[in-house]
């Protein structure tokens, strides 16, 4: 059965041959052995469940990292209005709340702001990631910061 989805406007093909392919290139790169071990890690580590124990943690990585991947000063960070430093912190909120599950008013207190300014910005990311020919360069700065995240979150 073949699934067809769009993850930030990519049109991603999966199906059971795809699968094979890739996992066949793994394979090749480093062997069966190390695949199943791969592999048996992955499953028995999946329950991507809400970071919630290490939240402090994945705040202040995603803070670092934004502020590195939006090339922004640190210390103007949560103070700076400009479309910058807005659309960092913008990531950072819609992030956050999308690995700890937290709720906007937590987010809001995480980060010392309005809840209603997590409500907004998450809504508005949720939109740019419907449209991301439009928003491309946010896109994939946002894309970046979600790897990176994504890659912290398996280490924790």
């Amino acid at each position: 059965m073949e699934e067809t989805s769009t993850i930030h406007g990519k049109t991603m093909r999966s199906d059971y041959e795809d699968l094979q392919y890739h996992i066949d290139m793994v394979v090749g790169k480093i062997g069966l052995q190390k695949t199943v071990v791969l592999l048996r890690s992955f499953v028995e580590k999946a329950q991507f469940e809400p970071v919630k124990n290490n939240a402090p943690l994945l705040l202040t990585f995603l803070t670092n990292e934004a502020i590195t991947l939006f090339d922004l000063k640190e210390e103007e960070f949560h103070t700076n209005t400009t479309t910058e430093y807005r659309e960092a912190r913008m990531a950072c909120y819609h992030l956050y709340h999308k690995y700890t599950s937290y709720s906007y008013a937590k987010v809001a207190q995480v980060f010392g702001t309005g809840k209603r300014n997590i409500i907004y910005y998450k809504q508005k990311v949720d939109e740019r990631l419907t449209i991301p020919h439009y928003y491309k360069p946010f896109i994939q700065l946002y894309d970046q910061l979600e790897e990176r995240s994504i890659q912290f979150i398996s280490k924790l």
